[in-house]
């Protein structure tokens, strides 16, 4: 990483005798863009003209963004730090505008190139005169010239003084190669806060080959306008069915039934084409009013259940789908419409089959407005059970009343099979070596306990769930009375899905304090595991880290409570994508990150040479890691903020422990890549779920 400063603007290079000699004449002239004058003698000194022309904006090396006025850079420019350049560079140069035409007729735009290797979150900085006022516009807009379509320009404002006091928003290109405007909200909530502006082009982007963005007049104003994409650019999810279940009509992930005619002619205004996207043959209905499927020959669905579809929109407002038999026999299904996305159906053919005639399908209809991109249009019967098993949960035993688990000590003398006359076939199987209830033709099911349980101090009921062929089930708590409240289920066939449910939709009416049953009831086919109350899930610690107890003359040590700490520059730096807190737990100060994609520590100014420690240490608690990576930057030989000779290696650490300190003490000679020691500059954590990741950090020390 490094930091560099480029100066837009004029000087006047002219002799002091010459200047006197053009005085009268520059009187009268109109001034110039030129706004660092070098000063003669205080005897010829001519106080500078201001500008009046409109032309330049920038009156001193730090602008300031205020009102309607554009940044247009037509003259000086800001001072420009950078920042992600591992194994790159980032330039900036003043330059012709590529393209004036159109929104941006302007001289002088803003060319930023990076070249191959710079980091995936690699941008730049300027710092403003003042902090933006939002009271009045609450919108930024700014000109910007992309080689490609769909690249992040992220917009980020920070206090100079505080990185962590800080806003942003992305935009994605719309355009290639042509200026377009892109606007980013903020509110009045963010007025006088911010002085410094960080941009990121193709922010995330793949960054291994050079590319060259430009931008331009940066303006405050109102009105951000939701730019609607007007087609996918990826194609639908790609469908998991075993073809041996499958009856297909359009998807390039199966075999469709021959000689199916996609644009019969019935009068239709619909315009019908095929279409690639993402390497996906893709049906496109523009401006839909109606649209029919004629096949070849009748199709037999009756052993299929579900019809599923996979549709894209842009501006539908609703749309539906309809299966023909003859006669005709025609039943419709209106989609729920969700726009800018690929969405999945799965529509129960008990929904058509009251007036279908499911063994002879002659035709589908799609109905409705808009422009509709379709995919993977086929009919399915489900699988016949789980092939893995549920998802092992993560909360402390202390936390759980389990009452259907083998990840818990289950509470003891439950009866899963009471006889109160459900036809319901009950058994346990085995799922990938895991103990599963199953429900067979569930029309309801029964689950007593051998004495009342409390609940009252758990939060949560959870329950993970497995169906093929369920249109729908509920579950419902039972105390004496009988009390009962069901909960509906939202069902999604062929996954394990994971459900908890607040137990406040039961308190209403059942004593938690006294909870005597359960019970499930719908139809299909259900598969039941992990079934169990608890608290809710931890957000944070309750105790605090471990107490280091490595002696203090072999320690280097950058946070902790244990031993000195040595100086460090910053927690959280500017390029960071994390919120950053100090905070007390139980007495001990830690270092909270929320939030979290990636956060940088930084020691730039008080480089530490570990080079005579074997290992680094860190203890971290997490209740929401999938996994989490440690990287430690030495700035090389040279010691110098270039990136020229970096020397770093990262460490992955998978599926970490949830709810707990994980104390990791691991050999620097694990750090591979870290091949010199004596300039230690830059400790970085990231991790997933990218932008929701919460970490703790505590104890992070060097010792042998």
């Amino acid at each position: 990483m490094k930091k560099g400063n480029i100066y837009f603007g004029k000087r006047n290079s002219l002799p002091v005798v010459l200047m006197l000699v053009l005085f009268s004449i520059t009187l009268i002239l109109i001034p110039s863009c030129n706004k660092e004058d070098d000063i003669p003698p205080p005897s010829a000194f001519i106080p500078p003209v201001p500008d009046t022309t409109g032309a330049c904006i920038f009156l001193n090396v730090m602008p300031e963004l205020t009102g309607d006025v554009a940044l247009d850079f037509e003259c000086e420019g800001p001072v420009y730090s950078f920042f992600g350049e591992k194994d790159g560079t980032i330039t900036i140069e003043y330059v012709e505008n590529p393209s004036a035409a159109g929104i941006n007729v302007s001289e002088k735009v803003v060319q930023v190139t990076q070249t191959a290797g710079v980091e995936p979150w690699a941008g730049f900085f300027f710092d403003l005169s003042a902090k933006v006022d939002f009271s009045t516009y609450k919108d930024i807009f700014i000109k910007v010239y992309s080689p490609g379509v769909g690249q992040m320009v992220n917009l980020k404002l920070e206090d100079s003084a505080d990185g962590s006091i800080s806003t942003e928003t992305s935009k994605p290109t719309t355009v290639a190669n042509e200026w377009e405007e892109l606007c980013f909200s903020f509110s009045s909530n963010d007025n006088d806060k911010f002085d410094r502006v960080v941009l990121f082009f193709d922010f995330q982007g793949p960054k291994d080959a050079e590319t060259v963005h430009y931008f331009d007049d940066i303006i405050q104003g109102e009105g951000c306008v939701t730019i609607v994409p007007t087609e996918p650019t990826v194609g639908a999810p790609d469908p998991t069915k075993p073809e041996s279940d499958v009856l297909s009509i359009f998807s390039d992930a199966y075999t469709n039934v021959e000689g199916t005619d996609f644009n019969p002619d019935w009068g239709q205004a619909t315009v019908v084409t095929e279409v690639d996207i993402a390497g996906n043959n893709t049906l496109k209905y523009e401006n839909l009013n109606y649209q029919g499927t004629a096949f070849a020959s009748a199709l037999d669905v009756s052993e299929m259940s579900f019809l599923h579809v996979d549709y894209w929109t842009g501006n539908s407002t609703g749309f539906n789908g309809s299966l023909i038999s003859p006669g005709p026999l025609e039943a419709p299904h209106a989609f729920e419409v969700t726009t800018e996305e690929w969405v999945g159906v799965d529509i129960p053919l008990s929904e058509f089959s009251s007036v279908v005639n499911l063994m002879e399908v002659i035709q589908m209809k799609f109905d409705g407005n808009g422009t509709i991109f379709l995919d993977n249009i086929y009919f399915f019967k489900p699988a016949a059970g789980p092939t893995i098993a549920a998802p092992t949960p993560t909360i402390p035993e202390a936390d759980v009343i389990s009452i259907f688990s083998d990840a818990y000590t289950d509470v003891e003398g439950t009866d899963f099979d009471p006889d109160w006359g459900q036809s319901t076939e009950t058994t346990q199987v085995d799922i990938a070596g895991n103990n599963t209830l199953k429900y067979e033709n569930l029309n309801y099911q029964g689950t007593m306990f051998a004495s009342a349980l409390d609940v009252s101090e758990t939060a949560f009921l959870h329950v993970d769930y497995w169906t093929g062929n369920s249109t729908g089930f509920n579950g419902s708590l039972i105390s004496p009375g009988p009390l009962e409240t069901p909960y509906a289920f939202a069902v999604t066939t062929g996954e394990w899905v994971s459900v908890d449910i607040p137990l406040d939709t039961f308190s209403s009416i059942v004593n938690l304090m006294e909870v005597i049953q359960m019970k499930f009831d719908g139809n299909g086919t259900i598969y039941l595991d992990n079934i169990f109350f608890h608290k809710g899930q931890v957000t944070e610690p309750t105790t605090a880290a471990p107490t280091p107890t490595v002696p203090e003359a072999d320690v280097i040590s950058m946070f902790s409570d244990a031993y000195t700490n040595v100086p460090v520059d910053t927690w959280r730096t500017v390029w960071s994508v994390a919120d950053f807190e100090e905070v007390d737990i139980m007495g001990d100060l830690v270092l909270k990150y929320s939030n979290l994609n990636f956060v940088g520590a930084e020691t730039v100014m008080n480089q530490i040479d570990i080079s005579s420690m074997t290992h680094f240490h860190v203890d971290i608690w997490t209740p929401d890691a999938e996994l989490f990576r440690i990287k430690l930057v030495d700035f090389g030989p040279n010691g110098a903020f270039d990136g020229g000779d970096d020397k770093e290696h990262e460490l992955i650490f998978e599926n970490p422990a949830r709810g707990e300190w994980i104390s990791l003490d691991i050999p620097l000679s694990d750090f591979e890549g870290l091949t010199t020691k004596e300039h230690f500059a830059q400790l970085i954590f990231s991790g997933l779920p990218s932008g929701g990741l919460t970490l703790f950090v505590d104890n992070v020390y060097f010792h042998n």
